[in-house]
């Protein structure tokens, strides 16, 4: 790198003599401009002055001859003045313009600078060559006429050549100052500082702060001596880092030996609180099992009043302990950042109706009114978590089921506008006993609530709000909370929406429909959320008058006659009540709406309402009636493992209440496998934790039976109670077919046997209320709540559509996974075995999903049947099997299918309930 120094025309010295010089050039141009410009305003006023006097002159000698109009005695007195020099033309003119006599070029120049005129711009006189004045020629003091003179200015080339020549002496003479001056300063200032610069620049390139600059004397000195004052210091900072350099790789050593100590005892203490944490909700769930599942078989059995209504308290009581523990373990699974959130097509009409509907009994018990509104923009699907929005959700109504003691609780779904795109907003208010200012910070803290009294009114852990803020968050959103004491409480979360789907077409009356509605005696939450839907269909509510009429059954009943003036009557019936079937044959309403308001129900109604077309809505039955109805498994074989007598008990006894009675019980692991060899088991319920040999590791012994026997793959399901932890997932890694989490409830249990066994011939349209999984169609080949669900949405038209893009797209998608297969492309199979799985579970074909599940994570996962060798090669044939009796197993549903959307099934049942349930003990 050059430095600066070596360019003399950038040092200091010689820019200052450049700019002396370039001073004294400058002002050396404008004053000899200035002299110049000056010099030649006086030549013109002294030439004005003197051609002025010699044109009087003129003009006083010729008058006489001018007047009488003598040629030759005015030519006689030009020819006295034609020796000047200076003139180069004169002429004597009469008064008529008319030349009288004239001397010199007698040509005159039309450019002849007239000084008679004022003022003459001296760049004019620069640049003309003639000079004219014309003087009057008077006799008595009047004009006869006029002298005029022209002459040359080449006298003033000769002035301000010799103003130049003196301005250039004194700008030279400034000059030869300037630079002796120039020359005093680098002697003085630039050379020290040159000095200075180049050790600077030495200093730089060689980093030797060793060198010191020379001192000298003023400000330059001082500056030197700053310098050597920095490298001073800078000296003691380099030794400073030397010694501390010296020791630093020591004490790197041992703070990283200190923090490697650090890190191993917080990752032992963590490992420690997971696995105490699974321990403990091991140990809690274990005895729970028996106590939970015995309380709901012993609540639903024929018992006095009294004692029926024990039952339900303690079955209550377990419930609500075993929430809480589950809310523990949601917060300890957020706090270990393992909680994941899905992201699947979700419907925000179904998880509202579905939380509405968990919450009516424990609302109507309460005496508040439930209900949701669901605006008409907010799409029918989105991406997002169900069972995790439902979470949410479930929190903020037990929240103001919770904190309310009289009014009501409406939930309510819009769509907003944000910055950064649309969002949902879920909100739940209530007119409960509202919430401080000073606590609405810390609501959403764990272990934090409103009430922290002592007599702490209201119970419950302080997770839930915690937990739904938690999960909001993993959604990309956020949540809040508005409140005013004894106003009540209003608990929102906005959540981004992505891959939405249109909103469900808007219903609109038809003009021949009464507009007008009127309401009875309904709750403020559910009037609210039908007059919503109902102003934007085009009714409006009328307070008298003839118009439709939604009003509470208890209502009708108490009146024994139609509202008076009524067109259509709708009576809503709290789930459970029996009366609705009454009042519809009565003639007292025309058609029975459940409370709290599901959106599958009322929407389909609105839309009759608003077209005037018929309100073919049946009447909801008693839903203790329909829980009491099980799905019947008569002459399935199933085998339980499990080391406690009380879980063996409490497992053959729910398995009971389905009809099954052929039930083998063993104590451990090894002798699970034993009995798997020795008999064949339509199902094994395999414990997890037990001796001799754990439920997973025995399951890995079947599988490896069944594969190297060839025998058929008998379903294994982990009943366990490890829901956190390494156990809560070891059940995939064993290739068992699913986890039933203990306390497991009766429709649980229904739920799962519907998913691995065929329903008995009688039993094939029973329905489970409280399991909205529960297969209990034709063979367990369909999920009845879907099927339902899809019936509510669409006429016999829409269910023929939907059931002939299954038909034409199911067998092909069938093809291509078989081709996948066939090719060992394991992406391509996941992918066709993916989108059979979608399309089954959306029409409620829920063998094939689960078939078409298993076959996905496999060829994922790359093993089938407990093999983690990694290579679908290896796996190929258990895959095709598996895709081979697809083939059978979708044309049977598709059979269901079509029975099931044309002729009605036969409904003739088998009773088997009640035989006597035996759990034969397998001994060795």
């Amino acid at each position: 790198m050059r430095s600066p120094l070596t360019n003399p025309i950038r040092s200091l010295s010689g820019r200052l003599a450049l700019a002396v010089a370039s001073a004294v050039a400058i002002a050396l141009l404008l004053l000899t401009g200035l002299s110049t410009w000056r010099e030649v305003e006086r030549y013109a006023a002294a030439k004005r002055e003197a051609l002025r006097m010699t044109a009087q002159i003129l003009a006083a000698s010729a008058a006489q001859a001018t007047a009488q109009g003598d040629e030759a005695a005015a030519q006689s007195t030009l020819r006295a003045i034609a020796h000047g020099q200076a003139l180069v033309y004169a002429a004597v003119e009469r008064s008529e313009g008319e030349i009288l006599a004239e001397q010199g070029i007698g040509l005159r120049l039309s450019d002849d600078i007239d000084l008679d005129r004022g003022t003459v711009s001296p760049l004019d006189l620069m640049t003309t060559r003639t000079l004219r004045v014309s003087v009057p020629i008077l006799e008595n003091a009047r004009p006869i006429g006029r002298v005029v003179l022209v002459s040359d200015n080449r006298d003033l080339a000769e002035r301000i050549t010799e103003v130049g020549l003196t301005a250039a002496l004194a700008g030279l003479l400034a000059l030869a100052l300037g630079l002796a001056v120039s020359m005093g300063l680098q002697r003085s200032v630039t050379r020290p500082l040159a000095a200075l610069a180049r050790t600077m620049d030495g200093i730089r390139l060689g980093h030797d702060y060793s060198r010191r600059a020379e001192a000298g004397s003023g400000e330059v000195g001082a500056l030197a001596e700053s310098f050597n004052d920095l490298l001073r210091a800078v000296n003691e900072r380099d030794q400073a880092i030397a010694r501390h350099n010296a020791g630093l790789e020591e004490e790197i050593r041992l703070r990283t030996h200190d923090l490697i100590e650090a890190k191993q005892s917080a990752d032992e203490a963590n490992a420690a609180k997971s696995i105490f944490l699974a321990t403990m909700s091991h140990e809690i769930r274990t005895p729970m099992n028996g106590m939970l599942v015995m309380a709901e078989l012993l609540a639903s059995a024929d018992l006095p009043p009294r004692q029926q209504r024990y039952a339900k308290v303690i079955a209550r009581s377990g419930q609500s302990l075993l929430a809480i523990i589950n809310d523990i373990l949601d917060f300890a699974k957020v706090e270990a950042g393992r909680l994941e959130v899905e992201r699947i097509p979700l419907s925000p009409r179904d998880v509202a109706d579905t939380v509405v509907t968990l919450f009516a009994e424990r609302a109507a018990s309460a005496g508040l009114d439930l209900a949701a509104q669901i605006d008409g923009d907010v799409p029918r699907t989105l991406l997002g978590d169900p069972v995790r929005l439902g979470q949410v959700l479930g929190n903020f109504v037990s929240n103001a089921l919770k904190f309310t003691a009289a009014g009501h609780v409406l939930v309510r779904m819009e769509m907003e506008r944000e910055a950064s795109g649309p969002v949902l907003r879920i909100a739940v208010s209530d007119t409960g006993i509202g919430i401080p200012q000073d606590r609405l910070a810390g609501i959403f803290t764990a272990f934090t609530q409103a009430d922290q009294s002592i007599a702490r009114r209201f119970g419950g852990t302080g997770l839930g709000l915690s937990i739904a803020e938690r999960l909001i968050g993993a959604m990309g959103g956020r949540v809040g909370v508005e409140s005013r004491v004894g106003e009540g409480s209003t608990f929102w979360a906005r959540i981004p929406v992505e891959g939405a789907e249109g909103a469900e077409a808007p219903v609109r009356r038809a003009p021949a429909v009464p507009a007008a509605i009127r309401f009875g005696a309904v709750g403020a939450a559910t009037q609210a959320a039908l007059a919503a839907d109902l102003r934007a269909a085009g009714f409006h509510p009328a307070p008298s008058g003839d118009g439709h009429w939604i009003v509470e059954a208890s209502e009708l009943l108490a009146s024994g006659r139609r509202p008076e003036g009524a067109g259509r009557v709708i009576a809503l019936v709290p789930i459970g009540d029996t009366s609705g079937s009454g009042l519809m044959r009565a003639g007292l309403a025309d058609a029975v709406l459940r409370r709290p308001l599901a959106q599958a129900e009322w929407r389909p109604l609105l839309a009759a309402l608003a077209q005037g077309a018929p309100l073919a809505v049946e009447a909801p039955e008693a839903d203790a009636g329909a829980a009491a109805a099980l799905p019947s498994f008569a002459g399935a074989r199933v085998l339980i493992a499990d080391d406690s007598a009380v879980n063996r008990e409490v497992a053959a006894e729910a398995l009971g209440r389905f009809g099954i009675h052929d039930i083998i019980c063993v104590e451990d692991g090894g002798a699970a496998v034993e009995a798997a060899a020795a008999g064949r088991f339509d199902l094994v319920l395999m414990d997890g934790s037990m001796p001799v040999l754990d439920g997973f590791s025995a399951a890995v012994a079947i599988r490896a039976r069944e594969a190297r026997d060839g025998t058929a793959r008998v379903p294994i399901v982990a009943l366990t109670a490890h829901v956190v932890g390494d156990g809560a997932e070891s059940w995939q890694a064993a290739g068992m077919d699913g986890m039933l989490a203990k306390p497991f409830t009766l429709a649980q249990l229904g739920a799962l046997l519907a998913r691995h066994l065929s329903a008995a011939e009688g039993d094939r349209e029973t329905v489970v209320p409280e399991a909205p999984t529960l297969a209990a169609s034709d063979d367990a080949l369909l999920d009845e709540p879907t099927i339902a669900n899809l019936e509510e949405l669409g006429d016999r038209d829409f269910l023929e559509r939907i059931l002939r893009l299954y038909l034409a797209q199911a067998p092909q998608t069938l093809l291509d996974l078989e081709d996948a297969l066939a090719r060992a492309d394991a992406p391509a199979a996941a992918r066709a075995a993916h989108g059979l799985k979608s399309m089954s579970a959306n029409i409620g074909a829920v063998q094939v999903k689960d078939r078409a599940g298993a076959i996905e994570r496999a060829a994922r996962d790359g093993r089938l049947d407990g093999n983690p060798d990694g290579n679908l090669d290896g796996n190929l044939d258990g895959l095709a099997d598996a895709a081979s009796g697809l083939d059978d197993l979708l044309a049977r549903t598709v059979s269901a299918l079509r029975l099931r959307f044309g002729v009605p099934v036969d409904e003739s049942g088998v009773e088997g309930g009640d035989d006597a349930t035996v759990c034969r003990l397998a001994v060795g």
